[in-house]
């Protein structure tokens, strides 16, 4: 079913109405955050999960998850000015992006993205936050990695000269895209 079809929602994780237990995207490690860890996780404090469902139904479409951290200012090529001495910079760290092998195709990775990229957006107007930062996995090979690489590319991410699987966004990119897509 085309996404325009769907009266989808991106909603707070909340494991009293969103049923988890059939979530399957292909990757293994993505199903068993979502049914066993995210719930933990969130009660912890350590991430947010927000889910994409269709109006009025349980079933979790997608998902993706974030978190804050830092990050060492020497892992980026240039030091960017107004850098802290100490080093680190405020980032935003997107967890996963996830979405259910019968929604693949259908842009609500996509939409989840940009849902992420938004609220990064609204903690960079609250509190310092230099970047958004993510890690490819490299379930499924070598293939699996670069076709995940290139979607987030995509995006505007660009990998870590150190870390080729840690890509980034700083704030000012995100803030142009997020500024387009609710201009356009």
């Amino acid at each position: 079913m085309p996404i325009e079809a769907l009266p989808l929602r991106i909603e707070a994780c909340d494991p009293t109405r969103h049923d988890r237990s059939q979530f399957v995207c292909g990757v293994p490690r993505l199903d068993n955050f979502l049914k066993l860890s995210a719930r933990k996780q969130q009660t912890a404090d350590m991430t947010r999960v927000y889910v994409a469902v269709e109006e009025a139904k349980p079933e979790i479409l997608g998902y993706h998850a974030i978190n804050l951290g830092m990050m060492r200012v020497d892992e980026l090529a240039q030091r960017p000015r107004g850098a802290p001495d100490h080093g680190d910079l405020p980032v935003l760290f997107v967890g996963q992006v996830a979405v259910t092998r019968s929604s693949q195709g259908q842009m609500i990775g996509s939409i989840l993205m940009h849902h992420a990229l938004e609220k990064a957006h609204q903690v960079s107007m609250k509190a310092g936050c230099f970047a958004v930062v993510l890690d490819v996995m490299s379930d499924g090979g070598e293939a699996a990695f670069i076709r995940r690489r290139d979607w987030y590319a995509g995006f505007g991410f660009q990998a870590f000269s150190s870390t080729p699987s840690r890509l980034f966004m700083t704030m000012k990119q995100v803030r142009q895209l997020v500024t387009v897509r609710t201009e356009g």
